[in-house]
């Protein structure tokens, strides 16, 4: 915070700044009385907060008496910073697949007015962690597993089908299915998990605890039988390795759906990547990155 404001005109100053970052250029601005309401600020400084944020130049307004201000223009950089976020941090997977590089440039490309690092991680359990202590802003995950970090969470963007990965599939040695008894899981993987409880579901098998990077690793030793895995990671037939489909259980498409998520007490950022993300040119970016036809840049 400025050392230019007393603390209630800086709490002031970044209020209104949040409730900005969730608006578009156009939007009508709420009413100084509701403002001053929802932030329990006075409404002198509401007044003061918004003079001062347009005359650093972040907003320009346009007021037209009886039918009110509108927000003519609206710096998301500025705007960002002066609502206390110096920058925006978003854990993503580790990126092994070209899902992750391509959902990874495909924000970029789209928030690129904005000061947005990605931190890329191993584990939807761990990235939840860290959005939940308040170390990082957004976390990226599969729909699926965000089931499992509803407390405090929300789904800010949810990205479809296929954004997160293809379809996840059980990973084993050629020939040998029937003779699974030993199928690996981390756990911190909720997808790896959930999957395999659902893939396994009369069969009498033992969970072996691994690091869902190690997977191979772990099929070449034969210390497991099987995994739940993505085959677009790895080039099956040089390895000796077959899959068996997942499609017939409806979770499988779940973790193959991107989800971004927030904190629940973060609603500016939840309306800022509502308002930044285009959903439709994000995929579009992304099945580029994978076919090859763009280079991915973060």
């Amino acid at each position: 915070m400025s050392k230019q404001y007393i603390k209630k005109e800086g709490a002031a100053v970044i209020n209104i700044a949040r409730y900005l970052m969730s608006q578009k250029e156009g939007a009508r601005l709420r009413t100084i009385d509701s403002l001053a309401e929802e932030f329990e600020l006075s409404v002198g400084l509401v007044q003061k907060a918004l003079k001062k944020i347009e005359a650093d130049g972040v907003i320009a307004l346009s007021r037209q008496g009886r039918n009110g201000t509108y927000i003519s223009r609206l710096d998301s950089e500025k705007i960002v910073r002066l609502a206390g976020l110096g920058h925006v941090v978003c854990a993503m997977p580790l990126p092994y697949i070209k899902h992750s590089e391509g959902l990874a440039s495909g924000l970029k490309a789209q928030m690129s007015s904005l000061p947005l690092y990605f931190a890329h991680m191993r584990g939807a359990g761990v990235r939840a962690k860290l959005l939940s202590s308040g170390v990082h802003d957004i976390a990226i995950m599969s729909k699926l597993a965000a089931q499992s970090y509803s407390d405090g969470l929300t789904v800010a963007v949810n990205l479809g089908k296929n954004s997160y990965s293809h379809d996840h599939r059980v990973i084993y040695r050629k020939g040998e299915y029937g003779g699974i008894r030993r199928v690996g899981v981390d756990s911190d993987s909720p997808d790896q998990q959930i999957l395999t409880k659902q893939a396994f579901p009369d069969q009498d098998i033992d969970i072996v605890e691994i690091n869902y990077g190690d997977s191979l690793v772990h099929l070449a030793s034969r210390n497991i039988d099987a995994v739940i895995w993505l085959t677009e990671a790895i080039d099956m037939d040089n390895v000796g390795l077959a899959e068996k489909s997942l499609n017939h259980i409806p979770q499988c498409e779940m973790a193959s759906e991107a989800v971004l998520l927030v904190r629940n007490e973060a609603p500016h950022i939840k309306a800022l990547l509502r308002n930044l993300i285009n959903k439709d040119a994000l995929n579009s970016h992304q099945k580029k990155v994978v076919t090859g036809e763009i280079t991915p840049s973060y």
